[in-house]
Order: C-alpha cells, then sequence, then structure tokens
C-alpha cells in the first residue's frame, strides 16, 4: 500500500507544513501590494511566500523547492538517493528557453536540497496545472519497483512575479475592482513523500487516484457540464470502494475563477445526489493561485488533517488545469500505533 508518510510546504501563510495547515484551517489571508495596477488604476494585491533576499522567478522555484524537499525527508535517513518528480509553470511563464528549463531547475534543487536526488530518475514536469497528473502518475510508477522505499512529488509555482502578472492582466485572470472574475496571484511549494512500505508515523494512505478528460475546457465553446472532473471523481471512489456520502472532506484547487466553480458544483452534486455532508477546504483562500503546487495542496491539506484525527473516514482531493486534465485522489487516515 502506497502512504504519504511525510510533507512540505512553504506558503504565504507558513513557511512549514504546519504552519501552513493552521493558516489553511483558520482562513488566515496576507495581502501584500503587487507591482501592478488594475484597469482603473488601483494597486493590484497578491499573497507572497516571506522570502527574504530570494530572487525572483526559477531561482524563486528553486529555493521553494529545495525548502519542501528538505522538509519533507526531515524524517527519513534515505539509504539510496530519492528520486523527485517536480511539477512546475512551464518555462515560457519566466521567458526561459523551453528546452533547458527543466534539468536547470532539476539541477539547482539538487545544488540546494540537504538529501541525495536521484537524478537518473528524476524529472520536471513544466506544464503547470496541467501537469500535477502526469508527475503523479510518474511517482507511482515508480514505487512499483520494491527496492525503491520513497519517492518524492510536489510542485512550486509563483504567480507575483512581475512580468507575469502583467501578461495574467492582460489575459484579464486576475481579479481586481473592475475583474471580479478572476483570481489572487499567490505562490507556494509543496512536497509529498510518497512511500510504497506504510510506516506508523505516516500522515495518510494513499486509496485511489483517478483522471477524467473534460472537453468543455477553458477556451472552448462548450457549455460546462463538469463531466469530465465527474468522471475522474467517480472513477476514484470505485476504485477505493466508496461513495460520496461515505467521505469525510473535499479538498479542491479552486482558486476563484468561475467556470470552475461551475465545474465543481456541477460535478459533486451529481455525485452527492442528497444533500452533501462532506466538509470542504478550499486552500487558495489563504494561498491565492499557486498554479503547478495548487493540487499537491489539497492533498497535502488532507494528509495533514488525517494525522491529526480531524477526519476519521475517507477523503477525496479534486484535481483541474486550463486544459483537458482533470483528476481525484482519494486518501484515508493512516493506523496509528
Amino acid at each position: 500500500m502506497i502512504a504519504i508518510e511525510a510533507a512540505g510546504a512553504i506558503t504565504p501563510v507558513g513557511t512549514n507544513l504546519t504552519d501552513t495547515m493552521v493558516g489553511i484551517y483558520t482562513h488566515v489571508q496576507l495581502f501584500e501590494d503587487l507591482n501592478a495596477l488594475d484597469e482603473e488604476g488601483e494597486p493590484l494585491s497578491g499573497m507572497k511566500v516571506r522570502f527574504l533576499g530570494e530572487p525572483a522567478g526559477p531561482g524563486r522555484l528553486a529555493a521553494m523547492a529545495a525548502a519542501v524537499v528538505d522538509e519533507a525527508t526531515l524524517a527519513i535517513e534515505p539509504s539510496v538517493q530519492l528520486p523527485l518528480i517536480l511539477c512546475c509553470p512551464e518555462a515560457t511563464a519566466f521567458g526561459e528557453e523551453t528546452a533547458e528549463f527543466p534539468a536547470k531547475l532539476l539541477g539547482e534543487v539538487m545544488a540546494k536540497s540537504i538529501v541525495p536526488i536521484d537524478r537518473e530518475r528524476s524529472r520536471v514536469v513544466a506544464r503547470g496545472r496541467a501537469g500535477v497528473l502526469e508527475a503523479l502518475g510518474a511517482a507511482l510508477a515508480l514505487l512499483k519497483d520494491p527496492s525503491l522505499p520513497y519517492c518524492l512529488v510536489g510542485g512550486v509555482d509563483s504567480f507575483v512575479d512581475d512580468a507575469r502578472v502583467d501578461a495574467l492582466l492582460d489575459e484579464r485572470r486576475i481579479r481586481s475592482v473592475a475583474n471580479k472574475d478572476g483570481f489572487v496571484p499567490g505562490e507556494a511549494g509543496v512536497m509529498l513523500l510518497l512511500g510504497n512500505r506504510p510506516s506508523p508515523r505516516a500522515l495518510a494512505h494513499w486509496l485511489a487516484a483517478a483522471a477524467g478528460n473534460e472537453e468543455a475546457c477553458r477556451g472552448s465553446d462548450r457549455p460546462i457540464t463538469g463531466a469530465g472532473l465527474q468522471d475522474a471523481m467517480t472513477k476514484a471512489l470505485g476504485q477505493a470502494k466508496l461513495g460520496f456520502a461515505g467521505l469525510d472532506c473535499v479538498a479542491h484547487d479552486f482558486s476563484g475563477e468561475e467556470r470552475y466553480f461551475e465545474e465543481l458544483l456541477l460535478a459533486t452534486s451529481r455525485l452527492a445526489k442528497d444533500k452533501a455532508t462532506a466538509a470542504t477546504e478550499v486552500p487558495a483562500f489563504s494561498v491565492g493561485e499557486t498554479g503547478a503546487a495548487a493540487g499537491f495542496l489539497a492533498i497535502a491539506t488532507l494528509a495533514f488533517l488525517h494525522s491529526k484525527g480531524v477526519h476519521g473516514r475517507p477523503s477525496l482531493a479534486v484535481l483541474s488545469c486550463d486544459g483537458p486534465e482533470r483528476g481525484a485522489v482519494v486518501l484515508g487516515p493512516a493506523k496509528r500505533a
């Protein structure tokens, strides 16, 4: 059985997993002015990780990734080098050369991390939110090797870089006085330590994961139905032999844009049938839009809550993106000594 043995997080509300989860669970919000004005000439606000002296762009991503790798591996002494599957934004988000960006980022993370990283079996998935499912699939495939006890998988992203904010403003993606259908720019790094030999210290058990395909994705002229998301959730729950009513909590990566809320509402309302009783967690309320890290943050939130005994029944993380990829992950509480 696969388990989430540990996790690391660095976000606008915490420099580690525990502080981040306290901030999210208590709905803390910490806004900062960005170096940009909206359409009405008003200052834009975002949510920033409080790094001191760290660079913008790819250097910031590497620093966040190294921090969460180190936190996620604090409790283990790796007998072998650890594979790292890292999800990050597209190279073009920061004006980098596409071909060189993944290898350069991986090299920087390896140089900063305390634990030894297996470069041969590591990879960077530079596809933003759309790469989360690919990264998770790659990590789970590696763990089929019985000689490999652990794999690191996670994401880093930043939407507060000046050039990126300007581009998002042009696309009308950022929430402002003049645009209510947008998100708050944020940034985060999140890392999961997955293991195939669950230990008494595991945060949660990995019960199932599934993918769906959404035809009515962003840019499409098709009406929103939530069919792809519903398909992913249905398949994941089926693998875990659960019904929607058997869930204690649902966490999702929704960050503010109306189309994604509508999609989520349509999918869950059809699955719930009767009045939904599951609690909901929306990490973006406290950290803003975190792109490639958003799905991992939803999973880490559920794993942390399971580890603290907040939820005794299984939980579901919902994953989405601008493209057709949709996903769902079911977690359950780990057995305690």
